[in-house]
């Protein structure tokens, strides 16, 4: 691995690697690597990768996190209209220069919290993937934050969140797509147990369709080759273990 440049991240020393033998690119913020990608911006995260396909039917997405624009490339060449907010001017830069991000992409520099309160535009499909050194999902993540995602998704959109697990005891997930789901979003969360400091991924689709959402959420699941399990939201206390449903 070579580093191509380090720089000034508000969470920490930025770093952009490449592999000198695939020529792949990793970006690293603090002790915590953002994104792996193509040199041209595709992604080499199966959740990154799940998120996409779980937006395949969505025209215009909200995109909450850059890091390295990969999940809004992809989209973007897929045929939709994509708006991105980040915190970092940085990461928008890094992005076009090292990961491909096409420059026609809609870039707000802006805290997500904030630019959710003053946005007034409703999305078919909004991406969540935020985070970095001594994020608190559960205090980012509280339910009115929640309601403002809500509140920007026009009807019959959907909602995928990224988010990191410390262990199976973790009552974020649960808590958190409970308050996504409002009256007319049913949530779903995609996981690994058993492993720490893990990816999962909250899902939200339409009520009304329940056998079609079932069967998508299944099909959507065996999108990667990783062992990934699905199961519905409970609203757990913060000390309660959570229980994982695999779908066979």
């Amino acid at each position: 691995m070579k580093i191509l440049g380090r720089f000034k991240g508000k969470l920490g020393e930025i770093a952009i690697w490449e592999s000198e033998r695939t020529g792949d690119r990793l970006y690293r913020e603090g002790e915590i690597f953002q994104s792996e990608s193509s040199a041209t911006g595709e992604s080499r995260l199966p959740y990154v990768k799940m998120m996409e396909v779980f937006l395949g039917d969505a025209k215009n997405v909200l995109l909450l996190g850059c890091g390295g624009g990969n999940l809004a490339t992809m989209l973007v060449r897929s045929g939709k209209n994509v708006t991105v907010v980040d915190h970092s001017p940085i990461s928008f830069d890094l992005a076009k220069r090292f990961f491909g991000m096409p420059k026609e992409i809609s870039c707000f520099v802006a805290d997500f919290r904030e630019y959710l309160a003053a946005e007034t535009r409703s999305f078919d499909g909004i991406a969540v993937d935020v985070g970095g050194p001594g994020f608190c999902y559960e205090e980012q993540f509280n339910p009115s934050t929640c309601h403002s995602i809500t509140a920007r998704l026009s009807r019959g959109g959907r909602i995928i969140l990224n988010m990191l697990v410390a262990t199976d005891f973790d009552a974020a997930p649960d808590l958190i797509a409970s308050d996504l789901s409002e009256d007319h979003l049913s949530s779903w969360i995609f996981d690994r147990p058993g492993l720490l400091n893990r990816n999962a991924l909250l899902a939200c689709l339409p009520k009304g369709r329940r056998t079609a959402n079932k069967h998508y959420m299944a099909k959507f699941s065996r999108t990667t080759d990783e062992l990934w399990t699905l199961r519905r939201p409970r609203r757990p206390s913060h000390h309660s273990q959570a229980v994982v449903v695999e779908i066979a």
